[in-house]
This record gives structure tokens, C-alpha cells and sequence, in this order.
């Protein structure tokens, strides 16, 4: 049987803003000699030379490949579900978590203000605690 099938993954560790907050730095974090789950993410981070992150670069990425792809997944599947407002909430928590953006960032491209993107935000956040909750149990 599969390892990854075995080990359940202990959602409690963490609330969604922490787990967002690691996956995030797992996804730019650059493994030298070590074969990463996001090989792409890992490329673009080398070769993206314009955005300064220094605020991030002292907080250690506490998560493995393991609980980085189920992170993942949580997110995708919150993107993929049928009603608009949880996937657009989930589209500015990739933006704001993943991709590192800024909430003016995310406000200048959806054309919207940062007061709508910060709500959105804490309310994905929000429906994520439950679904962590849930998957705590």
C-alpha cells in the first residue's frame, strides 16, 4: 500500500493562515540537489529576479512535500467548486499565498479595491478553518 495513504496528515498543527503561509514558502522554496513535488515553481522562483520577498525569507518552511501537496489540493478543490464566490476566494488566496502578491496587487488586476480583497481573503480563510476542522476530526 502507499505510504502517502498511510500517514494521516495532522491538519491541527496549523491554522489556515499557517498552513497558506508555509505552503506558500514551500512552493517558492528552492531545494539545491533535492528533487522537489514542484519542480516548475521551483524554475520560475530561480529565474524571477523582480520580486523581493524579504519579509518571507527568514521564516523557515516548516512543511514537506507531503502536507505541501495535500495544501495544494485543499486549495484546488476550493478553486474547482461550483459556486463562483468560494473559487474567486480561493483564486486570491493562490494569489496572495502562492504567488506572494500583495493586496494592491490583487486589487489593481481583478479591478477592485483592497478593502474587497481583504475580505475575500479572510473569508476564504475562514471557509478553510472549517474544511481544516473537519479534516482535523
Amino acid at each position: 500500500m502507499n505510504a502517502m495513504v498511510c500517514n494521516k496528515m495532522d491538519w491541527s498543527k496549523r491554522s489556515a493562515h499557517q498552513w497558506l503561509e508555509q505552503y506558500g514558502l514551500w512552493v517558492r522554496s528552492v531545494k539545491i540537489g533535492v528533487v522537489s513535488a514542484n519542480p516548475l515553481a521551483n524554475l520560475i522562483d530561480k529565474n524571477d529576479v523582480t520580486r523581493v520577498r524579504a519579509s518571507k525569507t527568514s521564516m523557515p518552511c516548516e512543511i514537506n512535500d507531503v502536507e505541501g501537496v495535500q495544501v495544494s489540493q485543499l486549495l484546488a478543490k476550493m478553486h474547482g467548486d461550483s459556486r463562483e464566490y468560494l473559487s474567486e476566494r480561493a483564486w486570491f488566496l493562490i494569489l496572495k499565498f502562492e504567488n506572494d502578491w500583495s493586496d494592491q496587487s490583487i486589487a489593481n488586476a481583478h479591478g477592485c479595491s483592497r478593502a474587497k480583497v481583504r475580505a475575500e481573503v479572510e473569508k476564504g480563510l475562514a471557509y478553510l478553518d472549517g474544511k481544516i476542522e473537519v479534516l482535523s476530526d
